[in-house]
């Protein structure tokens, strides 16, 4: 996502945290039930360029939105203040 560029993942643990399906990439079934989706979900990105381009900006905004280290740092001092406050 980081690159602007859709991302392909299993609809199963963290993934599904952060990859929103047909928003930022294109979720399928983990193991051998998610390999017909996964082809399904590559070959619409390769024949949907408006689609691949689309899903890769959403992507980038996330990233940009949620990801980048400035973001990052202030959740985590959010966190520590917070546990300050409780330990008082």
């Amino acid at each position: 996502m980081a690159f602007g560029l859709p991302v392909l993942g299993t609809n199963a643990g963290g993934t599904q945290e952060i990859v929103e399906h047909n928003v930022t990439g294109l979720l399928h079934p983990i193991g051998r039930p998610g390999t017909r989706a996964l082809a399904q979900n590559l070959r619409f990105l390769l024949e949907n360029r408006p689609a691949r381009e689309r899903i890769g900006r959403n992507g980038r905004r996330k990233v940009q939105r949620m990801y980048l280290k400035h973001h990052m740092y202030a959740k985590f001092v959010e966190v520590l203040v917070r546990c300050m406050r409780k330990n008082k």
